[in-house]
């Protein structure tokens, strides 16, 4: 072979393993964005569906005179002003967390708010004040950008927050959860989406109703 055709087939080398190379480097970018945005949905589909349990079950075995905390007496908080609905978080009664067949002994408030990139849970027992616990329910690998929440009646009518009505807070028969997540690989910079979940109150309206589960007993 003569110098002119090995310095050819260097070239020819060249171009095919630099072809080679973008489309990797692309195929490995499409991965790594498709696994973002993988990570992103299951994170808010986890999430959305960990407060859609809680919150159904608010209102539940709640008896308003029976609590000692006034924001133990709705299904959604109504009477303590620092609980009360907000745009960007909720907070709910019931016993939510119920392990026994004792009807109304284990009644707590619990809600969700956003710090610092992550779903908060907080909740409190209503035998004192409020000191709640809290935990993180999104992943923590995964920024949560924005948590919202929207306030309807049953007949589907918005409720607008904040609001200090308790009657119209008592009126709230479903929320939509907005959950917003964010993700930044290869160049396509930040993707964002937002994923959202219709929750129905399942329980009767404590101040209107005594009604109690069957196989439980009224405390």
């Amino acid at each position: 072979m003569t110098l002119i055709e090995v310095l050819v087939a260097l070239g020819v080398m060249a171009l095919v393993l630099g072809g080679l190379t973008v489309l990797v480097g692309a195929a490995t970018r499409s991965k790594m964005i498709v696994a973002v945005r993988s990570a992103d949905t299951e994170t808010a589909r986890q999430t959305l569906e960990w407060m859609a349990e809680r919150l159904r079950n608010a209102g539940l075995n709640v008896l308003p005179g029976a609590q000692p905390q006034v924001r133990c007496q709705d299904m959604v908080v109504a009477l303590d002003a620092s609980l009360r609905p907000q745009p960007d978080r909720v907070y709910v009664s019931g016993e939510i967390l119920n392990s026994d067949t004792v009807a109304g002994n284990e009644v707590i408030t619990l809600g969700y708010r956003l710090q610092g990139g992550r779903v908060v849970e907080e909740r409190g027992s209503c035998s004192g004040a409020w000191v709640p616990v809290s935990s993180v329910v999104s992943n923590p690998s995964i920024a949560v950008a924005n948590l919202a929440f929207e306030y309807f009646t049953r007949t589907g009518d918005p409720i607008t927050v904040p609001t200090t009505d308790a009657e119209a807070i008592r009126s709230i028969r479903v929320i939509r959860v907005s959950l917003t997540v964010q993700g930044e690989e290869g160049r396509s910079g930040v993707q964002t989406q937002t994923f959202s979940r219709l929750i129905m109150l399942r329980n009767p309206r404590p101040d209107t109703s005594n009604w109690i589960p069957g196989q439980e007993t009224n405390p």
